[in-house]
């Protein structure tokens, strides 16, 4: 009697991952790939009257992992990993106009004019 509630639970959730996966399909058009740039969205403004009209997606954020099933570890420009996951539906991928100054790239690039200055 177990196994066969065990196995309803399991097909259960494996439709409800192809769900899931169908309704959400046409938000996801590629994978992410490392190194990409991404913002992430603020769920509490949602709530929020007097934040009505505030930006809804915070600074811009860089994947560092993908994990199984799809969620993804973000990490701050400064390389700092954020303390959470993320699933794919709460950002959005960011194509940054002209170039995108990268605080990685910014502080390697001072480094060497101190070096050459040395």
């Amino acid at each position: 009697m177990r196994r066969k509630a065990a196995e309803k639970l399991k097909h259960s959730r494996e439709e409800s991952m192809k769900y899931w996966d169908r309704r959400i399909a046409h938000q996801l058009k590629s994978p992410l790939k490392l190194e990409d740039l991404v913002l992430v969205y603020k769920k509490s403004i949602e709530t929020n009257w007097g934040l009505l009209f505030k930006n809804k997606w915070n600074e811009p954020y860089r994947v560092i992992r993908k994990m199984k099933n799809g969620p993804y570890e973000l990490e701050e420009l400064d390389e700092t990993e954020l303390a959470r996951i993320f699933a794919a539906s709460q950002f959005k991928k960011l194509y940054p106009r002209g170039k995108f100054i990268d605080k990685k790239e910014d502080t390697e690039g001072e480094q060497s004019e101190d070096e050459s200055i040395n």
